[in-house]
């Protein structure tokens, strides 16, 4: 009976020490999760609050007259009434050169090249 006991006590240890060990890792594990994704959206909306300032900006910027005049004329080539738009159009391109080989030139021929 003695021996029984001397074998069986510290297999109770054991497995007592694996409760608290399984117990005491399981939060453990559910704490470093959860941390590393709250600092991942606290990342996530410091970058949403910087895109919104930069939004507020751009929203202060384009409510001012001279920016509206601005974006009107370069954007939609709008003019006051009075006022005439031109357009400067591309220069014409290089007209292609097509060798005077033996399946091209009667195609040279037939365009009156």
């Amino acid at each position: 009976m003695i021996a029984l006991r001397r074998s069986v006590v510290p297999l109770v240890i054991a497995l007592v020490i694996l409760a608290v060990l399984f117990y005491a890792l399981f939060p453990t594990r559910t704490y470093m999760e959860q941390s590393s994704a709250l600092a991942e959206a606290q990342a996530e909306l410091d970058a949403l609050y910087e895109e919104n300032d930069a939004l507020r900006d751009r929203i202060h910027v384009l409510s001012q007259p001279e920016e509206i005049e601005r974006l009107a004329r370069s954007e939609y080539n709008l003019v006051y009434p009075g006022e005439e738009a031109f357009a400067l159009l591309p220069p014409a391109p290089e007209p292609v050169e097509i060798p005077d080989l033996w399946p091209l030139n009667a195609l040279v021929n037939s365009l009156g090249g």
